[in-house]
C-alpha cells in the first residue's frame, strides 16, 4: 500500500471519481473525504479500491466475511498531520449492496457491552474506531493514536459522513423478531450457515429475558414455505445422525422439533409460513414454546 504525500496525478484521479465520470467505486468514493478536509490534514496514502476479488489484499482473514454478505466494493484512504505524520486517521468505507447486508456486516461487529451512539443508524464507538452503518453502507474510521486531534477528527469525520449517507427505510427483516423482551443490540443478521447448518442461510438471531435466565431466537429466511419446511427436513436429519433429535409433534399445517446439543443446548425449531423460526438455548420448555408463538404471530 503506498503511503506518503499524495501526488497531482493521484489527485486528478480521485477527483475524476468523485465527479462520477468514471464507473468503478464511484458510490464509496464519492463519499470519502477530500485531501484536506480540515486545516491541518492532509492525505497520507491516496485511496485506493478493492472488490470482492482482492479484498483479501486488505483485510486478509476477514475477506471471506465481508463476501459472504454479497459485498461489492470499498474505498480506503488515510489522512494525517501535516505537521506530525504519525497524527492519522484512516477511513474504509464498505458498499454492501443493499442495507440489509450494511447492517449483517455491522451486527457482526457488536456486542451488548460496548459503547453506542446514533451516528448513521447506529454506531459502536471506542477511543479509537467508530463502525457505523447506513442505507447500503458500513463505515469503520480508525484514529492511529491517542492524540486529542485525531480522535476528535475521527468523530467529526464519521458524523460528517453519515450525513452525506442518504437515509433509507429500516429493512422489513430487522422487525421479524420483536423488540419486546430482547435484549438490547444483540440482533444481527447471518447470510451464511447459523448453527452451522447449511440449510439456515439469512437467519436473524437475537437474545431475549425470560424468567429463567436468557436464550435467543432465530427466524431464517427461505423463499416459499416449500423451501423453509426443506430446510426444517434438513435440520431434522442432521440432528437425528447426531443423536440429538429428542421429540418431534405435529404442529396444524408445520412440524415441532426439539433437540438438545451440545453446543446451543437445547433447541425448539419449527416452519412456518416461508420461515423457520427456533428458540435457542433455554431453560424451560414452556418459556421456549411461548416465545416461539409470540414471534411466529408477529410473522402473520
Amino acid at each position: 500500500m503506498k503511503k506518503g504525500f499524495i501526488t497531482a496525478p493521484a489527485v486528478a484521479v480521485f477527483l475524476l471519481l468523485v465527479s462520477g465520470c468514471a464507473r468503478t467505486g464511484q458510490d464509496v468514493m464519492s463519499l470519502m473525504p477530500r485531501p484536506g478536509f480540515s486545516a491541518g490534514w492532509r492525505w497520507d496514502f491516496e485511496p485506493e479500491i478493492y472488490t470482492p476479488d482482492n479484498l483479501f489484499e486488505y483485510i486478509n482473514g476477514e475477506a471471506e466475511h465481508y463476501n459472504d454478505y454479497d459485498f461489492v466494493e470499498m474505498a480506503t484512504a488515510s489522512h494525517a498531520r501535516t505537521d506530525d505524520e504519525l497524527a492519522s486517521l484512516t477511513i474504509d468505507i464498505y458498499d454492501m449492496g443493499n442495507p440489509l447486508n450494511a447492517f449483517g456486516i455491522y451486527s457482526s461487529h457488536r456486542r451488548p457491552e460496548l459503547e453506542f451512539e446514533p451516528i448513521g443508524e447506529e454506531a459502536i464507538v471506542s477511543e479509537l474506531d467508530i463502525r457505523f452503518y447506513k442505507g447500503r453502507f458500513f463505515v469503520q474510521l480508525s484514529a492511529g493514536s491517542m492524540d486529542k486531534v485525531v480522535t476528535e477528527a475521527v468523530r467529526e469525520q464519521a458524523v460528517s459522513l453519515a450525513s452525506r449517507i442518504r437515509p433509507v427505510e429500516e429493512p422489513a427483516e430487522l422487525s421479524f423478531l420483536p423488540r419486546s423482551g430482547r435484549v438490547p443490540h444483540t440482533l444481527q443478521y447471518l447470510a451464511r450457515g447459523f448453527m452451522g447448518q447449511a440449510a439456515f442461510e439469512r437467519a436473524l438471531r437475537a437474545s431475549y429475558r425470560v424468567s429463567s435466565g436468557k436464550c435467543s431466537a432465530f427466524v431464517v429466511l427461505r423463499e416459499s414455505d416449500e423451501d423453509a419446511r426443506h430446510a426444517l427436513d434438513a435440520f431434522r436429519e442432521s440432528m437425528r445422525t447426531q443423536g440429538q433429535l429428542t421429540g418431534e409433534a405435529a404442529e396444524s399445517n408445520s412440524v415441532r422439533l426439539v433437540a438438545q446439543t451440545q453446543y446451543y443446548g437445547k433447541i425448539t425449531v419449527q416452519a412456518h409460513s416461508r420461515f423457520v423460526v427456533g428458540i435457542v438455548d433455554y431453560q424451560e420448555q414452556a418459556e421456549a414454546d411461548d416465545l416461539l408463538a409470540t414471534i411466529t404471530a408477529s410473522l402473520d
